[in-house]
This record gives structure tokens, C-alpha cells and sequence, in this order.
């Protein structure tokens, strides 16, 4: 069966069917020597997309356009790889107020081929702009190829992706990942009547490295012999040495401190002008006892840091006093000790004798 009319649109938005009814007789036949099936059953199976076709027509040209889409999926169920359906269902959708199915469905049918001509493919175009103003356009790009793209819960296919997606407004996940390099994931808002180009660039995974060989340490060298033996250790020294110069120079420091309270407590006794201040209810007053407290406090610190950097400092020499005179007298000992090796007093043949024994 081969109809002969053409499909005319009848929408007040300019906006009318594809093609006519002929093409698809004359791809239908085609479509299903393609996939041959038992005998009779491509008869059937054109006739009922025939007539699906042709009910989504009549509901589509009378402005039904929710009961065009229902027809146009029958006949989608039986031959989606017809182009002139795929098209036509992608209109009837984004008009009957789906406007996600519809947009993603046209979407891929403008970007990913050729179908249609210059009329069909600018009325594709026009009817994904009415889709746009409710969702949000994403297009994806990645710096390398071959990685996989998801959006939402879809898995899109690899990089580069050659058509722009479509979502609904509210969040989204994107995720991006290929072997041998740093997955990458983001969580994004949709917007209606939004386009968002996404540039990806994906890191690649940083060489593990293989662990450097240990190599054997040498023991470490023995402490010297004057600390080894009871000598001055330095670092003693060192922190006595810093404990007395910072109590001295805090204790400087508070008294200086102390010195400008005093001086302001004098000030403001001075522009009291001899007035008691017994009852401390003028300002001047309360400065006063405030100065005057402040200059007893900083006084007194400055006494405690005073002694405790004098305390360090003697404390200190003290120690360095101690360790040297140890060390001395046991280097007095070694040496008596050595001596008293190297000499010693026996007797031989002709009376008493001086022996003399070890070496320079």
C-alpha cells in the first residue's frame, strides 16, 4: 500500500509533520527485508506501523498532540530505526509538553546525522528551541579521547561527544573517566532556558614510584672524649645561657613597662590638683587606680624575671665551674696514671736503679 498525500502542518506555531506518508511505505518494506522473520510477520508488522503512522498524522494535523505522541511511539516500538519516525515522534513529544524526551531525541537526530532535508532539519531546529526554554543545555568537552562521559544516571558513550544533552532544572552528577588517569566528578545545577559548555581536563595517574633502596648507615661517631668522661656539654651551656639573657630582657622590658605607669600615675595626680580620692568617682580617678595597679604589677614581674634569669645565670656557671674542674682532675689522674707506667723504681745488680719503661 503506498499513500500518495503529503503531510502538511497545521500548527499556529509553523511547526507540520516531516514527510509524507509515501516515504515511509517506501522505507518500511526495505526495513523489514533487513530483518528477516518468519514467514508473514513483515507483512503484519508493516501494515500495523502503517496505520499507527498514519493515526499519529490525523491526531498531530487536528492539534492532538499528546494522542499524536502515543501513535508515533507504537510505531517507534516497531521500527525505530526508521528515520522519518524518530523524527516525527521527536515533534509530537516536545509539543505535547515532553519536552526532555523530545529534546534529547532530536538533539542526537540534528548532531550525530544527516537526516532529513534543509526544511525538515530547521523545522527540528525551531522545535528544540521551544524545548530549551524549559531545560538546561549541556555540552561536554575532554581534553583527552576515549574517556567515558555519564551525566545523571546515563551512560552517554566516550569523548569526544558530538551532540548536546538535555536535563530538567535540578542537580546533576557528571562524571568523566578513562584507565591511567584521575577520574572526575562534579555535582551541577540545571536551569531552565540554560546552556552550559563543561571543559573537562582529566590528570593522569602519577607514576608510582619504586621505593628507593636503604643503604647501610654507619654508626654514629662516638660523643667526645671530654663529654664522654664528665666534661662541659655545650647544650647545658646554650640553655642556661638563653634562659638568663630572656629573664633579663623581660625583666627590662616590665620595668619599663612599670617606669610609664608611674609616670602616667603622676600625671594624673598632678591634674587632680590635690583632690582626694578617697571615693573614686571621677574618671580621673579611676585612671589613677588603674595606672597605679598596672605599675605594681609590672613591677613585680619584672622583680620575678630578674631572678629567674639570675637564677639560670648562676646556676649555669655554676655547672660549667663543676664540669671543668672534673675534667681536669681526671686528666690529671690519666696522667699520673701514664707516668706511673712509663717509670718505676727496682733493683739490680749494682744497688738501686732507675727503670724507665714504654715508649715516646
Amino acid at each position: 500500500m503506498i499513500l500518495r498525500r503529503a503531510i502538511v502542518s497545521r500548527t499556529s506555531r509553523g511547526c507540520g509533520l516531516l514527510v509524507a506518508a509515501s516515504l515511509l511505505a517506501a522505507q518500511v518494506p526495505a526495513l523489514a527485508r533487513a530483518e528477516p522473520a518468519s514467514e508473514g510477520t513483515p507483512d503484519v508488522e508493516n501494515e500495523k506501523a502503517m496505520q499507527t503512522f498514519k493515526e499519529g498524522i490525523a491526531a498531530f494535523d487536528r492539534r492532538d498532540f499528546e494522542a499524536a505522541r502515543v501513535a508515533f511511539l507504537q510505531t517507534f516500538a516497531l521500527k525505530p530505526s526508521a528515520p522519518v519516525v524518530r523524527r516525527n515522534l521527536g515533534l509530537a513529544e516536545i509539543y505535547s509538553g515532553h519536552y526532555l524526551e523530545g529534546a534529547r531525541r532530536l538533539g542526537r537526530v540534528i548532531h550525530t546525522t544527516d537526516e532529513g532535508t534543509s526544511v525538515d532539519r530547521a523545522r527540528m531546529v525551531e522545535s528544540l528551541k521551544k524545548a530549551e526554554a524549559h531545560l538546561e543545555r549541556v555540552t561536554v568537552e575532554v581534553n583527552v579521547e576515549g574517556a567515558e562521559i555519564e551525566i545523571g544516571d546515563v551512560d552517554l558513550g566516550v569523548s569526544p561527544l558530538p551532540f548536546a544533552w538535555y536535563l530538567e532544572p535540578g542537580g546533576y552528577d557528571v562524571r568523566v573517566s578513562k584507565p591511567g588517569f584521575v577520574a572526575y566528578t562534579e555535582t551541577r545545577l540545571a536551569r531552565a532556558g540554560n546552556a552550559q559548555h563543561l571543559r573537562i581536563n582529566l590528570k593522569p595517574v602519577a607514576a608510582i614510584e619504586e621505593p628507593v633502596p636503604v643503604e647501610a648507615v654507619a654508626p654514629a661517631a662516638p660523643p667526645p672524649r671530654d663529654i664522654e668522661r664528665g666534661g662541659v656539654n655545650p647544650w647545658v651551656v646554650v640553655a642556661g645561657g638563653t634562659l638568663t639573657a630572656g629573664g633579663l630582657v623581660t625583666g627590662l622590658t616590665l620595668s619599663l613597662l612599670a617606669a610609664d605607669s608611674a609616670d602616667k600615675a603622676q600625671r594624673i595626680r598632678e591634674s587632680l590638683g590635690g583632690l582626694s580620692c578617697r571615693v573614686p568617682a571621677e574618671e580621673a580617678c579611676r585612671e589613677l587606680s588603674a595606672a597605679a595597679a598596672a605599675h605594681d604589677r609590672q613591677a613585680r614581674w619584672a622583680t620575678v624575671s630578674y631572678a629567674l634569669g639570675a637564677a639560670a645565670g648562676v646556676s649555669t656557671l655554676i655547672y660549667a665551674l663543676i664540669a671543668s674542674a672534673s675534667n681536669s682532675s681526671h686528666a690529671a689522674g690519666a696522667g699520673a696514671a701514664s707516668a706511673a707506667s712509663n717509670f718505676g723504681i727496682g733493683l739490680g745488680e749494682h744497688g738501686t736503679e732507675l727503670t724507665l719503661r714504654g715508649s715516646f
